[in-house]
């Protein structure tokens, strides 16, 4: 349980919102040791009204090439300005321009370890760069940072546990983030983890030199992510660790709908993580494998 982070990404747009953000992931790059990637959502320039009416193979050749050399100058611009932001931070950085209509820009932003996003989503990002669509086609870990969050994260955790697969993989990328005299806290809500699962885990924390306590909550009809949140303020948690999107029938319906509504409404640093259908049949196959073996050993 000491997954590394060496490259984080971090999705921007220019705008304040977005700079603030940068400057979050450039200081926990700083941190963790760790690269951090840009990706910056770009507008494609429109052309000029003359333009529009260019004909021939000629003219239209032409107005090709001054689209291009406008995206290049507009692309150079940007890496630039990300550039100055990061630069003291002294961190290795890469830069990857994006355009809005760009049917790769998942994929572009995916090389990293952890993804970083802010909270509410950035006004000129794409639909492609959300938490939605990164979490479930990407299979990265996710970490939301609200617009107004200026302090370090990592210091008291709260870990929401229901014992899925997405669960335990999110706190096994977690660790990496937790500052060696982090507070953990397990929250179990609803008992939705099978008994004990949740002292193993804090168990297994404690071996990796982490400290944490497992805390019960009942959420008495008001949902559980409200449970989550009122936990979070409680402890005043500066990082929420969750499974995102279970799709197993019965965790499907504990998680798949708290997690939405932490992504409206969380006001802490949350980082989700999504484990794909096909790796959890897998594993669910290996360990029904393993039982059988077991049995018939």
């Amino acid at each position: 349980m000491t997954r590394s982070v060496r490259r984080i990404t971090v999705c921007l747009d220019g705008s304040p919102q977005g700079d603030a953000l940068v400057r979050q992931a450039a200081g926990l790059a700083r941190r963790l040791s760790a690269g951090l990637i840009g990706v910056r959502s770009l507008e494609r320039p429109c052309p000029s009204p003359p333009e529009t009416f260019a004909r021939g193979t000629g003219a239209i050749h032409e107005v090709l090439e001054h689209q291009a050399a406008e995206e290049q100058t507009l692309a150079r611009a940007a890496g630039e300005a990300f550039a100055a932001l990061v630069r003291p931070f002294g961190v290795e950085t890469e830069f990857r321009p994006v355009w809005r209509d760009d049917p790769q820009a998942t994929a572009k932003a995916a090389d990293g370890d952890l993804v970083v996003l802010g909270r509410p989503r950035l006004p000129g990002l794409p639909d492609a760069l959300t938490a939605d669509r990164l979490l479930l086609n990407a299979s990265r870990p996710v970490l939301l940072i609200p617009d107004d969050w200026t302090e370090d994260l990592g210091r008291r955790v709260l870990i929401g546990w229901n014992g899925s697969p997405a669960a335990r993989q999110a706190v096994d990328q977690a660790v990496a983030l937790m500052a060696p005299d982090a507070a953990v806290t397990i929250l179990v809500v609803d008992e939705a983890a099978a008994p004990g699962t949740a002292a193993d885990l804090a168990g297994t924390l404690g071996a990796a030199g982490v400290r944490a306590e497992v805390r019960q909550a009942v959420s008495r009809g008001d949902g559980v992510a409200e449970a989550i949140v009122a936990a979070a303020n409680a402890v005043a948690a500066d990082l929420v660790v969750l499974g995102g999107y279970s799709r197993s029938p019965t965790v499907e319906r504990w998680f798949g709908g708290v997690t939405r509504s932490l992504l409206a409404s969380a006001r802490h640093p949350l980082l989700l993580s999504h484990v794909p259908k096909a790796t959890r049949e897998a594993v669910d196959d290996d360990g029904a494998a393993a039982g059988r073996g077991a049995r018939d050993g």
